[in-house]
């Protein structure tokens, strides 16, 4: 007895055996990605360009055209931390509460306009028990161009900190 063969490549379409290319290919310019349907009795072939990435000549500006407000940002941090006054710690809770934080921040931070800076916003909220807490963080700094401010709160329940650094990107 002998074992059935299979069938021909162009009679297995649509079957298991169907091998769908998901490498675009390229040419020219642009990348073109082909698209199969098995269902089909005939191969639809569709070409779709990526859309187009705009590309921006450098400047070779040295020195930011707004430097990092640190009066204003202090201002916004202190402003957004007064929200924790009545906030009881619970730990879920103020895990969700440091992350909205933050976005808050750095949203009000990136209205006033500091267009070439990098804005990094940081909350840390801990339980307050008679214990200390230390933070720390490093990175590379150009002192005449990059800046940071930062402030506390504190209620009988928790204590937040929070840190925004103003990073200038040429």
């Amino acid at each position: 007895m002998d074992e059935p063969k299979a069938p021909p490549a162009r009679e297995r379409r649509g079957s298991l055996f169907e091998v769908k290319s998901s490498k675009p290919k390229i040419c020219g310019s642009s990348v073109m990605t082909m698209a199969v349907q098995p269902e089909s009795s005939y191969e639809d072939v569709s070409f779709r360009r990526p859309p187009l990435k705009m590309e921006y000549e450098n400047t070779y500006k040295t020195a930011p055209d707004v430097r990092f407000q640190v009066g204003k940002v202090k201002t916004i941090i202190d402003e957004s931390l007064a929200l924790l006054e009545k906030e009881e710690y619970e730990v879920y809770h103020c895990r969700e509460l440091a992350k909205h934080l933050s976005q808050e921040i750095k949203d009000k931070v990136k209205e006033i306009g500091m267009s070439r800076h990098k804005i990094i916003s940081w909350v840390t909220i801990g339980q307050k028990c008679d214990q200390s807490m230390r933070i720390g963080s490093r990175c590379l700094w150009d002192d005449g161009n990059d800046n940071f401010a930062w402030g506390e709160f504190e209620n009988p329940s928790l204590h937040a900190t929070a840190i925004v650094y103003g990073i200038y990107q040429d």
